[in-house]
């Protein structure tokens, strides 16, 4: 009689994870690294046919266009317009609370952008959505701070000579999750780092969709550098 019990439920979870693949990648996707790519993000050849993130101002794997390059503050040699892209995602299962939105460049490790506590009725952030015009942010949803310290969108500007062609991958991934976040701020009023909001995410991603976007400035004057 064990035995027999045993072997159902061994059968039942075999066929929950042949009905809810999905599933399957959410689970080890979280269980992962507390870093973006490691919070159930979906590969670039991931099929998952239902939550899915498109933008007009780039195509996935493809070179950014210069409007979202950094625009050469901080001693850089971009010179770019360092404006987010136009996103918009298809709706997440029922249940989801709310949206996060990262920028994330995978090879570097470094944050660009992040926006959490995006109602479940909004599918998408226009172009220029993370500009901030004279310190005011053009969203009124809360945002982190990225990895130069300050809040709103940061574009690519990656060293040259880093890596092979210079060449970064930046991930734009929308999570869907199943709660909202009152994350701290610390005085004076600085928005909460990149690695509060991950860890915060933990064991409320129910779905991820990325875009990704390449850049590089080696021999690339005409794409953003000087």
């Amino acid at each position: 009689m064990k035995t027999r019990i045993l072997l159902f439920l061994s059968l039942f979870a075999i066929l929950n994870l042949m009905v809810f693949p999905g599933e399957l990648r959410r689970v080890v996707g979280v269980a992962g690294t507390v870093r973006a790519h490691g919070l159930g993000v979906q590969g670039d050849d991931d099929d998952g046919p239902r939550f899915r993130v498109t933008s007009t101002t780039f195509q996935n794997n493809t070179i950014v266009p210069p409007s979202m390059v950094f625009n050469g503050q901080l001693g850089s040699a971009c010179i770019g317009g360092n404006m987010s892209p136009d996103l918009k995602w298809t709706r997440a299962v029922p249940w989801t609370k709310s949206y996060a939105v990262v920028v994330y460049d995978e090879t570097g490790e470094f944050t660009h952008w992040g926006v959490y506590n995006i109602p479940p009725d909004v599918t998408e952030l226009p172009a220029g959505a993370g500009t901030n015009i004279s310190g005011v942010p053009q969203i009124k949803f809360p945002q982190i701070s990225n990895d130069t310290f300050n809040s709103g969108y940061a574009g690519p500007c990656p060293p040259p000579d880093i890596v092979p062609n210079g060449i970064h991958k930046y991930l734009f991934t929308v999570y869907a999750l199943d709660t909202t976040f009152n994350l701290p701020q610390f005085p004076p009023g600085f928005p909460a780092p990149a690695e509060t909001l991950f860890r915060a995410m933990i064991g409320h991603v129910i779905e991820t969709a990325t875009i990704t976007g390449l850049f590089s400035c080696d021999n690339a004057p005409t794409s953003g550098c000087s």
